[in-house]
């Protein structure tokens, strides 16, 4: 969930890790792939409805916001229902203009997740939310079966999980607020939210962020940091999150391009600023199990070393092993 408030950076560059993040090696993968569905958009958010035109400005920026996930890759498998197969999952309306969402025996192809979106007047302050759905459930063959809980991924549910797939989810973007529906940063005004910021932002927790078992898995109980190998070598240290532990704490700031930024995945942005991922955001994604290779731009030995990271900490779903001897 994104709202508005006011928003220390602490950065380290240990190489001790750097030797066995470069002999990490990964499985074959894909690029990932985000669709956009806008079947449930029934309230004019991305439809013009007098005229059934898709507002073509807005879902232009969606694409951006899919695109700075554009370096992650993995092998999801396909959802293909055959004869016998059956699977569902449910989920609010995405323009919450009528009852809940449930979805049946929908195909998905290999390496894509689909996400539903659509929009609402509602109560000033809360920009959007995003999720994943309920009351998942599939039959069939184990392979199918496998397919939808797990896009044929290991290791993604649990305690000791380490990481993480879905089929997609849903976002709500809260049509109250005067948004910003541009791709120049300079166009921001002070009044209003950045829709790229936001949409960016949502789509991160579908993709697990402050949700995914294996994110969980990564938290100290006894300190609440979260103590992913990607994110410590990149910050310096375990990292604070917020009191629901779903997201970086508040005013945490990392590298982007070579510059200081408040992380997009802590809790807000202060309206007229744009926040997309730092190396910190990035990282969290790899530690929770996607591969990520692409960062921003490494200025920086700190930089390097992140991206490395991201490159190679998905060695431990491969099969591969980095020992410390």
């Amino acid at each position: 969930m994104r709202d508005h408030t006011p928003k220390s950076w602490r950065r380290a560059a240990p190489m001790q890790l750097l030797a066995c993040l470069l002999i990490a090696s990964a499985s074959p993968v894909s690029a990932l792939e985000i669709e956009f569905d806008y079947t449930y958009d029934t309230r004019g958010f991305f439809t013009d409805l007098a005229t059934g035109a898709p507002r073509i400005d807005r879902r232009a920026l969606l694409d951006l916001a899919a695109s700075h996930y554009s370096g992650f890759t993995d092998t999801l498998r396909a959802i293909a229902p055959a004869e016998g197969d059956q699977w569902s999952v449910s989920f609010l309306h995405p323009s919450l203009g009528g009852p809940g969402v449930t979805l049946n025996n929908v195909a998905i192809e290999a390496d894509t997740l689909r996400i539903y979106v659509g929009g609402s007047p509602s109560a000033p302050g809360v920009l959007g939310f995003a999720g994943t759905g309920v009351n998942l459930q599939a039959t069939g063959s184990a392979a199918f079966v496998d397919a939808v809980m797990t896009r044929g991924q290991l290791d993604t549910t649990g305690p000791d999980a380490s990481d993480y797939a879905t089929w997609g989810g849903y976002i709500w973007f809260n049509a109250s607020n005067d948004w910003y529906f541009g791709a120049d940063a300079a166009g921001l005004s002070p009044g209003g939210p950045d829709f790229l910021t936001t949409a960016t932002h949502e789509i991160g927790h579908i993709l697990g962020f402050g949700e995914a078992d294996s994110w969980r898995a990564q938290i100290d109980p006894s300190t609440g940091l979260f103590t992913g190998a990607a994110s410590v070598a990149v910050y310096g240290s375990g990292v604070p999150l917020d009191r629901y532990g779903s997201h970086w704490a508040e005013g945490t700031i990392n590298v982007r391009d070579g510059q200081m930024q408040e992380t997009m995945m802590d809790p807000s942005t202060l309206f007229g600023e744009r926040q997309l991922p730092t190396a910190l955001d990035y990282a969290g994604f790899a530690d929770m199990g996607w591969q990520v290779s692409a960062v921003p731009e490494p200025e920086t030995a700190l930089m390097l070393l992140a991206g490395l990271a991201l490159i190679g900490l998905r060695a431990r779903r491969t099969g591969g092993r980095c020992s410390d001897t």
